[in-house]
């Protein structure tokens, strides 16, 4: 069963072990907010990135399959740069929430992972996996692009 406490602490965790693994300052090349669209195995996908500190974004996302709606809203923790020179490849890891409009049990904790690709200074090419504890366990994709702003 979810329990908040035990959600907020997980995602503590994931945030502290991520922090202690990348000990860059802060980085210019996640200075950046986006909004986009995309696909994923659920559905139709508009997702975006806001930046809340130097590595710290609110990436939130709307997946829809015309039938149900699923809210995910994970805090993630913005990695360093994975590319040499431009900056381009940007992982990251995080913990949230899920919801859905659907079923008896439609609320749990989300893990996410995934990266952001710079294609240019305006455009974003997305991707991430979601490991979901709502009822049963699922695990689903998102694939998309954005306009960074």
């Amino acid at each position: 069963m979810f329990n908040l406490r035990n959600a907020l602490m997980a995602g503590l965790a994931l945030v502290t072990i991520a922090t202690a693994a990348n000990s860059a300052s802060a980085q210019s090349a996640n200075d950046y907010n986006y909004i986009g669209i995309g696909g994923s195995d659920e559905g139709f996908v508009i997702n975006g990135k806001a930046k809340l500190t130097n590595n710290l974004s609110l990436r939130p996302a709307a997946i829809t399959d015309f039938d149900d709606l699923t809210f995910l809203i994970p805090v993630t923790y913005d990695f360093s740069a994975l590319s040499a020179g431009e900056d381009r490849l940007l992982p990251f890891a995080g913990a949230g929430v899920r919801f859905d409009t659907e079923g008896d049990e439609n609320f749990g904790l989300l893990l996410n992972g995934g990266a952001d690709y710079r294609i240019t200074d305006r455009w974003v090419a997305n991707g991430s996996a979601n490991l979901s504890f709502v009822g049963d366990t699922e695990f689903d994709f998102i694939l998309g692009v954005g306009y960074s702003f």
